[in-house]
């Protein structure tokens, strides 16, 4: 019996489609990632190579990673609704930072400074602890919205902490409320 012989119009389209799918996959691996909030009202761009990551915490609303170079991102928002009238950005970044330490082993901390990200004011410090064992470096930065107080929290093995720096900090400064959540904010309405 012989071999069956592809008809050589359906293989090379066949052929064709494969190679277009593999280029757009490869495509979508070169740009950066626009993640957004559940709630819509949220966005942080990410870099080509991270991808989401919805293991890395429970309570995050924008979780991403780049597992091949040990970056990691997460975004933490609360309601200002939620917190005592007399609750500032400076108090807000005190509590978290405090809580922050507390999860590490031998943590330290820069003091935080003032930021902006996209207009928005912040806080941000470098912290460095030990968590299960592995010396980890972490870039955070406490942001103030209309309605919210969010933790833009980015790190990396210690070791790498050098040549992941400026990418932690172009994550950081991606963070911006998007078009839905400035139309829900009290006094932007004409």
């Amino acid at each position: 019996m012989a071999p069956l012989k592809p008809k050589n119009g359906l293989f090379a389209i066949a052929l064709m489609i494969c190679v277009v799918l593999a280029c757009k996959q490869l495509q979508s691996l070169a740009r950066p990632t626009v993640l957004t909030s559940p709630d819509g009202k949220f966005q942080l761009t990410v870099p080509a190579g991270w991808i989401e990551r919805p293991s890395l915490h429970a309570t995050a609303s924008i979780k991403a990673a780049n597992l091949a170079q040990e970056t990691y991102v997460i975004v933490i928002t609360e309601n200002k609704i939620d917190f005592a009238s007399d609750m500032t950005l400076d108090k807000f970044t005190d509590v978290t930072r405090k809580a922050m330490l507390s999860k590490v082993s031998e943590g330290a901390s820069t003091p935080p400074l003032p930021v902006k990200i996209n207009g928005n004011e912040g806080r941000q410090y470098a912290l460095e602890g030990i968590v299960n064992n592995v010396k980890i470096s972490y870039l955070v930065t406490t942001v103030e919205t209309n309605e919210n107080y969010h933790q833009i929290i980015t790190w990396t093995l210690r070791s790498r902490i050098d040549q992941n720096q400026p990418m932690l900090l172009k994550v950081t400064e991606s963070f911006r409320p998007t078009a839905a959540a400035l139309a829900s904010s009290p006094g932007s309405h004409p």
